[in-house]
């Protein structure tokens, strides 16, 4: 098996360069033939995979980051043959989680080796930039609009310092605190759905969020399915009460969540709105996303 390797040296303050030793004997005294690339940022990640040719596989070697990064390029190679592989050593592993990738580092080269593939559902999202233009991306978690994109770029920063989940919850209460509910408008399947004084509405691939947050939602890797999720009209302390069910998973079914599942979905809103996907911070209102079935070749996964 012919891979490319784009490793995140930074990876969990520098876990992914320490494993990385131990894998590249693994995968060479099983004979596989690798190149290896260090990435510089998740833009990098992105396009070294989307430039990715002559090889069976392009394996994320990181944390959440770096795997969705991957992803993004390597949908972006427009090679339907070219599939995805992880070696993960981040912190919140949640793609891998719903896939069913192992973490356990000699178990995750092994099911790398194996070599099974599965074919499963990506987003696409198209989304606002500062400056008036548009972008085009993929994703294989989720989006969030409104708190989510706050949340994501505290905890991005703390997170290497307090842990995931002490960081992710600071910044979680720090969103609380200044975020304001915005009026939005969705298109869901074609038809609209006012979303008045909303907080958040994430559109979900995945039911894992981040940091052990999770939404019982029913979602599998290769259903054809998104799931929109919106929380509205709540104050910070509303908010707080409703911060348990996130942890446990029934958040879903509280009075006052509203749930649907879909295939494509529009929102508008103010444009100074934020907009997250997988984990960053990426731009602002208008988004279009819609759910690209079983269009990733994907090595490893085990769910």
């Amino acid at each position: 098996m012919r891979l490319k390797l784009i490793m995140n040296p930074g990876a969990r303050s520098g876990r992914g360069r320490r494993l990385w030793q131990r894998w590249a004997e693994h995968l060479r005294g099983r004979g596989c033939a690798m190149e290896t690339v260090l990435t510089q940022s998740l833009s990098h990640a992105m396009e070294l995979a989307r430039a990715s040719r002559g090889c069976d596989a392009v394996v994320a070697v990181g944390g959440d980051g770096t795997v969705n990064a991957v992803l993004d390029g390597v949908m972006q190679a427009g090679d339907p043959e070219l599939a995805m592989g992880v070696l993960y050593c981040g912190t919140s592993p949640d793609f891998c989680r719903f896939h069913g990738i192992p973490l356990e580092p000699d178990a995750a080269v092994e099911a790398l080796l194996g070599g099974k593939r599965r074919l499963v559902d990506v987003g696409r999202i198209t989304y606002g930039r500062p400056n008036g233009a548009q972008a085009t991306a993929h994703f294989g978690c989720g989006s969030n609009i409104g708190l989510g994109a706050a949340i994501a770029r505290m905890a991005n920063r703390v997170r290497r310092f307090l842990g995931d989940a002490v960081g992710t919850g600071l910044a979680v209460l720090a969103a609380l605190a200044r975020i304001p509910p915005a009026d939005l408008s969705a298109e869901i399947d074609g038809e609209p759905h006012p979303l008045p004084r909303n907080n958040n509405l994430s559109i979900l691939k995945n039911p894992f969020i981040a940091s052990g947050m999770k939404l019982n939602v029913g979602l599998r890797p290769d259903d054809g399915d998104l799931c929109a999720v919106a929380i509205s009209g709540r104050t910070p302390a509303g908010l707080l009460q409703a911060l348990p069910g996130f942890y446990s998973g029934r958040a879903a079914a509280a009075p006052g969540i509203w749930v649907r599942k879909c295939r494509r979905i529009v929102v508008r809103g103010p444009a100074a709105t934020e907009v997250e996907f997988d984990g960053d911070p990426r731009g602002c209102l208008p988004v279009a996303i819609a759910i690209l079935p079983r269009s990733l070749p994907l090595i490893g996964s085990q769910a």
